[in-house]
């Protein structure tokens, strides 16, 4: 659910976003392997990337160095992050919020409190805002998961 006061690790997701970041960004990495840019990721992602196993970590490098030989991986990270920085930008009727006010299905809530991507602090404000909710915490889960 969208922040009211959005944390300084995902800043670069939202200037993805912006025309021409994108384009930029690859030029200023273009050196970087694909162990490394997975190490970053790994670390914005999980509460602790010591715990991803050394199969697992193989196994994302070997994605990642696929996904860096598609024409278009860029351009569909930009568009990604644009579509996430509009969904967080709605107003009136299509806002996230008042969408989620509007769900009639019993929902499970997923925070984790290390989270750098979407704060827990919005925890108890999504929960409110779903009518049949259940919030679950993961205290020293991450973004993606109980690592």
């Amino acid at each position: 659910m969208p922040e009211i006061r959005v944390q300084r690790s995902a800043v670069p997701t939202g200037l993805l976003a912006v025309p021409g970041v994108a384009a930029l960004f690859t030029r200023l990495t273009r050196e970087w392997t694909a162990e490394q840019r997975v190490r970053g990721v790994t670390a914005l992602c999980y509460g602790d990337p010591g715990r991803v196993s050394e199969e697992g970590f193989r196994n994302a490098v070997e994605e990642m160095e696929r996904r860096l030989q598609l024409p278009y991986f860029w351009d569909a990270m930009a568009r990604s992050a644009r579509g996430i920085v509009n969904a967080y930008t709605l107003g009136g009727q299509h806002a996230l919020w008042r969408q989620a006010e509007r769900v009639l299905a019993p929902t499970l809530l997923v925070y984790g409190g290390r989270d750098q991507l979407v704060g827990y602090r919005m925890a108890q404000r999504a929960a409110r805002a779903f009518r049949d909710s259940r919030l679950l915490t993961l205290p020293d889960a991450g973004h993606a998961g109980a690592y």
